[in-house]
């Protein structure tokens, strides 16, 4: 599909409405936040020319995962917490913080490669 409607000046409106950005009130970071994912999305949309069956299937998807509390896991599964972990990891070495191990979803005593024990093991 050729359409860029997300390049248009009303389309721009319509985020920036949708976001809270044309208002005072309410807090600048999540509506910052609001901007991006909504901008993002529409993009991804657009540029993946992801029908409205792709999408509301995606809607009631997320729909299950709240009712059953399980975001938390597609985040994880997802790779986001992870990649959370790797920026803490970047900016503590760039703040010349080292030692320890890194944060890691298999907890932060886990060290990759350490030898296998059959028994218990300190």
């Amino acid at each position: 599909m050729t359409i860029r409607l997300s390049q248009t000046a009303h389309a721009q409106q319509f985020l920036e409405e949708a976001s809270g950005n044309l208002n005072d009130g309410g807090n600048p970071r999540a509506k910052a936040l609001i901007y991006r994912i909504l901008r993002d999305t529409v993009n991804i949309i657009e540029d993946l020319e992801v029908t409205p069956e792709e999408f509301w299937k995606a809607v009631n998807y997320l729909n299950e995962l709240g009712k059953n509390q399980e975001a938390g896991l597609l985040a994880a599964g997802l790779g986001l917490e992870h990649y959370l972990d790797m920026l803490m990891d970047a900016a503590d070495e760039e703040a010349g913080k080292s030692g320890g191990t890194p944060r890691t979803i298999e907890g932060p005593l886990y060290v990759a490669g350490a030898p296998l024990s059959k028994f218990e093991a300190r």
